[in-house]
Formats: C-alpha cells, structure tokens, sequence
C-alpha cells in the first residue's frame, strides 16, 4: 500500500508508511525548519493506487 503526502508548498512525496513519515519529515526541517511528528504525518497522508514512490 503507498501513501501520499503533498505540502502547502506543492512538494509530494509518496511511498511506504514509513518512507512517507521520514521524508515529510526530512522536507519539514530543510525546507520549511519545522519538526512534524509521524502522528502529524498520518493525520494527513492518503492511500494511493500505484507501486512506485516518489520523492
């Protein structure tokens, strides 16, 4: 199952659960110097159809 987030910014990045929750956070602190939790990840993401991941 993939997992898409998109950022107010426009910046997606999608793959799996754990994939998803690290690389959102990475974009949070590099661009934007914020710490996003993954319980702030999950409230977010969604489930997408698809079996490559994007970062």
């Amino acid at each position: 199952m993939l997992m898409e987030v998109t950022c107010r910014c426009g910046w997606t990045t999608r793959g799996s659960r754990s994939e998803v929750i690290s690389n959102i956070q990475e974009h949070g602190r590099s661009a934007h110097q914020q710490e996003i939790t993954p319980a702030q990840v999950r409230a977010i993401w969604r489930v997408v159809e698809g079996n490559g991941a994007k970062k």
